[in-house]
């Protein structure tokens, strides 16, 4: 038997007072799925959490070119995926129209990586600034080849209100995975005897990884046959669609305040730990606290969303993140206890919007479809990830700005105290106030199970 009829997704079974006639999604499946972001993230959190570092204090990058640098590619990151959302919606083949990508993905990323965490040591000066841009870029976009049809594979994995929330979920635990060996990686870095040799070895296991979690997934996990029907509409079509749906446009501005305030918080860890707490060589620590709390809080944000709704528990840790985020502003030399009950709580708040948000994602893509009959997981998440992306490579570059705005200088014993002020507003306050207004912008979101309940039988026809 071919492995994938092991593995294959849930299957009609009706349940008496439920909105979905689907069985759950066997955990198998759910497990086989989501392999392949623990070993992407592993790499992609590290560019998130710590590449700014890894520029200016030990390729000796100025801080505002390293962020000009995290823009640039980020912002490239965003423009390419709504076409790769568009294509992969559209491409046809007997394996189904999400995996090919995965397959397609799986060694050019590996690459990437490599050369993204070990440019040749004899580079310095301007060859360095674009040896590291061009791999930025050259990885963003073989990043996105994965990540969108990942993330739309997911979407069509689960039809129930609840249950889909059970597959980000899943995915969520095994990202953190990921996680915390960057979070671990870290630490050896910046620990280690020599920085650069050792994170040029570590880049290599990490390729090994994903092209081993990338092509395992695509040979281990089927398509569903009923969502490879075609959007007959246009590329611009589709997406002036999505940008035309209420629910999908006002998630698209929570997403964007949501992953700004996180690309400032990750990028800025490691500047808060060794120049402000003055604990250097310990931004693994801080990192490790929030990657545990926030896997370690995954199902109970799940059965919260259960309980009290999807809408409410999100607007509940985007609050909490204010709060604790603000506290930051208080912080100053040996204040280690301090800071880890801070990434503490940050991690376990955090956690909701990386289960509940994708989601409700799911949620409006079936919205979509019963207005317009065509399932665009791939252009959904394409249009949101633009926006999300966008905004991380407006946070990776506000860090670094703020940097050298500030007076920040690597060579230095110490810095002065604008600098350290300056850390602790970009690193606290302003995400602060970005998460109060995503709480304000999800106060304003309607589609909720009820909804959800309706259109999904106006889809079905029932």
């Amino acid at each position: 038997m071919h492995p994938e009829a092991c593995l294959g997704v849930s299957e009609l079974a009706p349940r008496e007072g439920s909105e979905s006639v689907e069985a759950p999604v066997a955990l198998s499946t759910i497990l086989v799925y989501a392999s392949p972001v623990g070993a992407v993230f592993f790499s992609s959190f590290l560019i998130t959490s710590f590449f700014l570092a890894f520029m200016t204090d030990y390729l000796f990058i100025a801080p505002a070119t390293a962020g000009m640098i995290l823009l640039v590619g980020q912002a490239w990151d965003a423009v390419n995926d709504p076409p790769i959302g568009h294509f992969s919606d559209r491409t046809r083949t007997r394996w189904g129209r999400r995996r090919p990508w995965f397959v397609a993905s799986a060694l050019p990323l590996a690459l990437c990586t490599v050369a993204l965490w070990s440019p040749p040591v004899w580079l310095s000066g301007t060859g360095l600034v674009v040896w590291i841009l061009v791999a930025f870029l050259l990885y963003r976009t073989f990043y996105s080849t994965f990540r969108v049809p990942h993330m739309a594979f997911g979407a069509e994995l689960a039809r129930g209100y609840h249950d889909r929330t059970r597959v980000f979920g899943g995915s969520q635990i095994v990202e953190n995975v990921g996680l915390l060996g960057a979070a671990a990686t870290i630490g050896l870095i910046e620990n280690a005897v020599d920085p650069r040799s050792t994170m040029a070895t570590i880049s290599i296991w990490m390729a090994i990884a994903i092209v081993v979690a990338l092509l395992g997934a695509s040979v281990f996990i089927r398509e569903r046959s009923d969502f490879q029907t075609p959007d007959a509409a246009g590329s611009f079509a589709v997406f002036a669609q999505v940008l035309r749906n209420p629910h999908a446009r006002l998630l698209l501005f929570v997403m964007f305040v949501d992953q700004a305030a996180l690309a400032m918080v990750l990028g800025g860890l490691p500047f808060m730990s060794n120049w402000v707490i003055l604990t250097p060589g310990s931004t693994a620590i801080y990192m490790m606290c929030a990657v545990v709390t926030m896997m370690v809080s995954i199902p109970l944000w799940v059965l919260a969303s259960r309980r009290f709704g999807k809408r409410e528990v999100w607007m509940f840790a985007k609050l909490g993140l204010a709060v604790v985020l603000s506290a930051n502003l208080m912080l100053g030399a040996g204040d280690m206890i301090p800071l880890i009950l801070g990434t503490i709580l940050i991690g376990s708040m955090a956690g909701c919007g990386a289960v509940v948000g994708p989601s409700i994602k799911a949620d409006i893509i079936d919205w979509d479809e019963a207005q317009s009959g065509a399932r665009r997981e791939g252009a959904y998440f394409a249009t949101w990830n633009f926006a999300t992306k966008g905004a991380g490579a407006l946070g990776g570059w506000l860090i670094g700005m703020s940097l050298a705005v500030w007076g920040y200088d690597a060579s230095l014993a110490a810095q002065s105290d604008d600098t350290v002020l300056g850390i602790k507003i970009a690193v606290g306050v302003l995400p602060a106030a970005l998460n109060l207004m995503g709480f304000m912008l999800l106060w304003r979101f309607k589609l909720d199970e009820k909804m959800h309940r309706e259109t999904t039988r106006q889809a079905r026809g029932t």
